[in-house]
């Protein structure tokens, strides 16, 4: 889709943080043609970023964007502060549908049509409210052919679970519970595949988070974006615990050393 799936967060959130929503090549206004893997959108975002200047940032990635987040900090860890991961996945399950087979040789109008009525059941829980779907959906329909295409394909052909598994930077997984593209099961196996991971599930929400829950997203990236600015736990250096009861000890030995002495009688000397 486009930064305009954006929108909430970057109506809610500048007061907090400085925020930047990217369209991907051959998407939204970027006229350029749509990277063919995860790994050129990855490098045109790492492109963007030094263009700016900005770094090291919290890259915010939703659906195919999560997996490009993967991506960018797997080959760029020193531009990669955080990772927030939103309905991704490292892999998409081998589905074998006829029904996907026979889509193809159906004529292109009737394609069409069909294609946006499964994905507004597809994108969206049952209890999404009508203006997520219209914002989503007007993003969805706004977007080419081609790029549509070649999303598609560079999502059946990913598969970054050595580059998850490698990665050792803060994450935040979101999943909605009812999301059937990216189920909550595919959210927790990329969550337990990063080391530093946690999850998070949002009750009754699909696949659009950032639309259908926005205001849960946004506090769970804020409260995240915190976590990451606050000082770390204090911790004592290797053997530092042993030296300061070792120091302890022998002043209390000095003081009692000291009373002993005070305490004895002084001899007379004659001379």
């Amino acid at each position: 889709m486009s930064a305009r799936s954006w929108m909430r967060q970057l109506e809610a959130l500048p007061d907090r943080m400085r925020i930047i929503a990217v369209d991907l090549p051959g998407h939204g206004e970027s006229s350029v043609p749509p990277g063919s893997s995860i790994d050129d959108y990855a490098a045109a975002v790492a492109d963007f970023a030094s263009a700016l200047g900005c770094g090291p940032v919290v890259v915010v990635g939703h659906s195919l964007g999560g997996s490009i987040a993967i991506a960018l900090a797997a080959h760029q860890p020193a531009l990669v502060r955080g990772l927030v991961l939103i309905a991704s996945c490292v892999k998409l399950p081998l589905v074998d549908s006829v029904g996907e087979r026979l889509f193809a040789f159906l004529p292109g109008p009737l394609r069409r049509v069909l294609f946006f009525s499964m994905a507004k059941k597809v994108l969206f829980a049952p209890g999404a409210s009508a203006d997520a779907i219209a914002s989503g959906m007007k993003d969805l329909r706004a977007c080419r052919p081609e790029t549509l295409l070649a999303d598609v394909r560079a999502a059946r052909a990913m598969d970054l679970t050595a580059q998850a598994a490698a990665l050792d930077v803060p994450t935040l997984v979101l999943a909605g519970s009812r999301d059937r593209l990216t189920t909550p099961t595919l959210a927790a196996e990329l969550s337990a595949l990063i080391r530093s991971a946690r999850l998070r599930i949002a009750e009754g929400a699909g696949h659009m988070l950032p639309l259908e829950a926005a205001e849960w997203v946004n506090r769970e990236i804020v409260a995240f974006v915190d976590s990451l600015a606050a000082p770390p736990p204090a911790t004592r250096a290797p053997g530092q615990r042993e030296r300061s009861l070792l120091c302890r000890v022998l002043g209390r030995l000095e003081t009692a050393a000291e009373r002993f002495r005070r305490s004895r009688p002084r001899r007379r000397h004659r001379s």
